[in-house]
């Protein structure tokens, strides 16, 4: 058991994109990995940078409005005083917080999305999910008609349930996993991650019939519409783990 903490993020409006995910990658998060804050409290840390033709494609009509987010960062730890130990020793680190509080400033736009979830629900585990090259990151929030456990069971169950059964929807997905929030208080309530062979497999999969007749009415029964975010990444940059 444990968990994970998503952070949607956008770069800093004056930066072009090939720069910020090189100095992301290269000097910020090489920077919180070389901490001994990471190094003694961080199970695994990766980076989902967007891919670049993601940037350029048009949305299909079923996919929210494109809210610019450049990549997710995601970090596993052993539990909440994990998290709460390793956010302290970093900001207390002379030799690397004033640094990261620089690059954090200089890279991101201040706008950032996050969610701390529990370990991972699988609803579709095929062979290759380390070998796709494009995975889907929705960051979400249920309807606020929903309270938050019947909400968890609801999208577990029913929403999960539709991606196990209906061919239409299981088909291209390699993998998929529902990352359900662990606080009922937070802005978010949990990260979606679907991998796929490629991105046009993910376009191809949105024309299938049953995201009309199932996943749309199941979407506005259980989520509120503006609180809804993704992206398309590539494969992951492991960090650490």
């Amino acid at each position: 058991m444990g968990i994970k903490v998503f952070e949607f993020v956008r770069r800093a409006p004056d930066l072009p994109i090939d720069v910020f995910h090189r100095r992301w990658r290269d000097e910020f998060a090489a920077s919180i990995a070389a901490s001994p804050a990471a190094r003694g409290r961080l199970r695994r840390y990766e980076l989902n940078p967007r891919l670049a033709a993601d940037y350029e494609r048009d949305r299909h009509a079923l996919e929210v409005v494109d809210a610019g987010f450049d990549g997710v960062d995601v970090r596993w730890l052993d539990d909440a005083a994990a998290l709460e130990a390793f956010e302290r020793e970093l900001a207390l680190d002379p030799a690397r917080a004033p640094e990261l509080a620089r690059l954090r400033a200089s890279l991101f736009a201040p706008v950032s999305l996050r969610v701390v979830t529990a370990d991972p629900d699988p609803i579709l585990d095929k062979p290759g999910r380390d070998r796709a090259e494009a995975k889907l990151l929705c960051i979400l929030r249920r309807n606020p008609a929903l309270a938050p456990a019947p909400f968890h069971a609801h999208w577990k169950s029913h929403h999960g349930g539709l991606f196990q059964r209906l061919p239409g929807l299981c088909d291209p997905i390699i993998a998929y996993d529902q990352n359900h929030g662990i606080a009922s208080d937070a802005a978010f309530d949990g990260v979606t991650e679907q991998w796929f062979a490629d991105l046009a497999t993910f376009v191809e999969s949105l024309r299938a019939p049953e995201n009309v007749t199932d996943v749309a009415p199941d979407v506005a029964y259980m989520l509120d519409p503006k609180g809804v975010h993704f992206l398309i990444a590539g494969r992951p940059t492991i960090v650490l783990g």
